[in-house]
Parts: structure tokens; C-alpha cells; sequence
């Protein structure tokens, strides 16, 4: 069956948070709450965004969101929420910001504790805060995705707040607001954006738009992710890389797959999400070489690579040689994982809710012989 999804609408270009103050007085927003980081208000970013608003616009801001997002931190973020008398919400970061935000928009007016919602999301209701994503970062997609991941505890596994209802009203994708952005954090989350894409074409639900979206930002962010690592300042690659991540967070609504759930492997230790994802890419590419060749052929054009034999190795070499040459790791060992229980790690990879839309799921043999591989040395 085909499968049209709907999108939240986008505002998308350089200078696109001008159009912030009139979106808040289109939605009926007298009083946003503004959601954040640290690094985001030190880097000038998000005075940035405040400073497009009307003369005497009213915000309140809550801006210490860890950076894997917990419960802690948003119930923190509720609790100004309240005590400011806050009727809306804006989340300016990148995807633990913007993932708080939609566990933060149901607490927020149907009350309860964030924990009953990730544990049985039919629980959340139609009435919620109105949402507005403004995404730092190019890569997790998160401004538009109806999901997101919240720890219940620091380094606790993620669990997943996923309803069409968290998804965010709005989102204004400015790349100039990616400009200051470390290189290491444009490289993993740039790669980031290419699972994303990767996995969404892969999916076993059917859309040919979504499908060419996901290939187009494929081809976008090989071609530009060195630029804007090199010189963040490159507005041609930022853009492109911003475009990238927005056809992502598309391409995720078709689902995700194996190198996903190997995410949920090792995903009870801060690691950072988008580097967990880019070094077990390579290794989900060579497991499904030789099982779904006629997909693994356009990927692999739109990464300026032959299809044919063996093109599942020439991706998983060519997405190494892409780490390498970016100085992310080879593997999670290299990360600083230092955990030993494999039994666990190849369970919770094959028990992943990520798995249902993958074309061909490992089985939990070859699970575990994936996870050694991603693992490393």
C-alpha cells in the first residue's frame, strides 16, 4: 500500500526566523516558552532567534536540555512552563532540544507524568501546546518527525515518544543558524541525515515522492558534507546540508531499520546518537548486499558510485572512507563504550521497534555478529 505522509509546514531559507514573530501571532501565542541549550545562548545563536521579535514580545526560556534529552530536563522545562504562564512553545536546537519539546507540548496541558506517555503513547490527547521547531543543527530531522527519544534516567536506554499528535505545527529551517556549528558535530549529524535517507529508501512502506526525497538528500549531503565541515562559514554547503537533514526527517516517516536498532544496542551510555548511527551504516550496507540490490543501486548512484555486484560493499567502503577522511570514529568501542554483555546488546538491536520497516531483518546469529563488527576494536 502506498503511504502519503503529512508534513508540518516548513519555512525554509537564510532569514527565515523573520518569520517567527508573525507565526506567533498567527497561532495565538502571547507568551512562548523558549526551549534550549547552554552551547546555544554562549554562541550567541539563540539570542539570534529573540532578536527578530516584535517590540514587546513576551517569552520565558528554559535553556539547560541536556544534550541526550532525559525526563529530568524536560520536567524542568515544565515546571518554567508553568510558573511563566507560557502558551506555547519554540525549541531552538538540534534533535535533544526538539525531542523535548514534543514530550514537553502534552505535559504540558494534559498534565501526568512523561514517563506513562512514552510507556503508552495512546495516552496523549489532541490537546497539546502549539509547537514550533527552529533546528541548529543539519541532521536529525527532528523539526518535522512525529517522534523522538527521551532517557528516562542519564544513561538509561531511550524510549520513544511516538504520535502523530507530538509532531510540531511549524518548522522554520534557517541554515544560517548552522553556522556556528564544530565540525565534528556538522560531520555526525551530516551523516546522521544520510542514514536517515538511506533507511527511509529502504523501508518497506511504498511512496516514490518520499523515496526520491530520501535520494536527493543522499546526494546532497555526500557532495557538501566536507565543505561544511572544512569552513562552516560555506553558505552553498550549509544550505545544502540543512536541505539534507529537513529530506531526512521526511524520508523518516517511512520508517527506519537495522542500523537504527543497532543504535538501541549501545544506547545505554551517552553516546552521541548521529556518530552511533554513521559507524554502524557500513556494516548494515554489507549485510544487505546481495538481499535488496535493485534499492542498493540508486543509493549508490546518488553517492556517485556503480551499482550492480557488490554494491552494498562499495557503500559500507565508501561511508568509511567518508568517517576517515571526517575524523569520526570506525567504531563504538573507539566512542568509549566500554560495556561487555553482548547477550544484551544483540537483544535490544533485534527486539527494536526499528526493525518492522527494514526490508531484510537480521536474524538474532546475525545480529550478533553485526554487533561485533560495529563494536570494533
Amino acid at each position: 500500500m502506498v503511504y502519503l505522509p503529512n508534513f508540518p509546514p516548513i519555512h525554509f531559507d537564510f532569514g527565515a526566523i523573520k518569520e517567527l514573530g508573525p507565526e506567533l501571532e498567527k497561532r495565538d501565542i502571547t507568551k512562548p516558552l523558549f526551549l534550549t541549550d547552554q552551547g546555544l545562548v554562549e554562541h550567541g545563536v539563540f539570542q539570534q532567534v529573540t532578536s527578530v521579535l516584535p517590540a514587546g514580545q513576551e517569552w520565558a526560556v528554559f535553556d539547560n536540555i541536556p544534550e541526550n534529552p532525559t525526563i529530568d530536563g524536560v520536567e524542568l522545562a515544565l515546571a518554567v512552563y508553568k510558573s511563566e504562564a507560557c502558551d506555547g512553545i519554540v525549541a531552538i536546537g538540534g534533535g535533544s532540544v526538539l525531542d523535548s519539546g514534543k514530550a514537553l507540548r502534552v505535559v504540558a496541558v494534559q498534565g501526568g507524568e512523561v514517563i506513562d506517555y512514552l510507556k503508552h503513547p495512546g495516552k496523549i490527547g489532541s490537546n497539546v501546546s502549539p509547537y514550533i521547531t527552529i533546528p541548529t543543527t543539519a541532521g536529525t530531522g527532528a523539526e518535522i518527525t512525529f517522534g523522538g527519544g527521551i532517557h528516562p534516567e542519564k544513561n538509561s536506554p531511550a524510549m520513544g515518544i511516538r504520535s502523530p499528535l507530538v509532531k510540531p505545527d511549524l518548522a522554520i529551517c534557517d541554515p544560517a543558524l548552522t553556522y556556528t556549528l564544530p565540525p565534528r558535530l556538522t560531520a555526525a549529524t551530516g551523516m546522521d541525515a544520510v542514514t536517515h535517507c538511506v533507511e527511509g529508501y529502504l523501508s518497506i512502506n511504498e511512496n516514490a515522492p518520499t523515496e526520491a526525497i530520501a535520494l536527493d538528500g543522499i546526494y546532497r549531503a555526500v557532495s557538501y558534507i566536507d565543505r561544511a565541515v572544512a569552513d562552516g562559514s560555506d553558505k552553498e554547503a550549509r544550505y545544502n546540508m540543512a536541505m539534507a537533514a529537513l529530506e531526512g526527517g521526511m524520508a523518516i516517516y517511512m520508517g527506519l531499520g537495522p542500523i537504527h536498532s543497532l543504535s538501541m544496542a549501545f544506547g545505554d551510555s551517552p553516546l552521541h546518537h548521529g556518530t552511533l548511527v554513521t559507524v554502524s551504516m557500513p556494516a548494515i550496507m554489507r549485510f544487505y548486499d546481495g538481499r535488496v540490490n535493485s534499492k542498493l543501486d540508486s543509493i549508490a548512484h546518488a553517492m556517485g558510485l556503480q551499482g550492480g555486484h557488490g554494491v552494498g560493499e562499495r557503500i559500507a567502503k565508501r561511508t568509511e572512507e567518508i568517517n576517515n577522511r571526517l575524523s569520526l570514529p570506525s567504531g563504538v568501542r573507539e566512542m568509549g563504550y566500554e560495556k561487555n554483555d553482548l547477550d544484551a546488546m544483540v537483544d535490544e538491536a533485534f527486539n527494536s521497534h526499528f526493525n518492522l520497516a527494514a526490508p531484510v531483518c537480521p536474524t538474532r546469529d546475525e545480529y550478533r555478529q553485526i554487533v561485533i563488527d560495529v563494536l570494533g576494536n
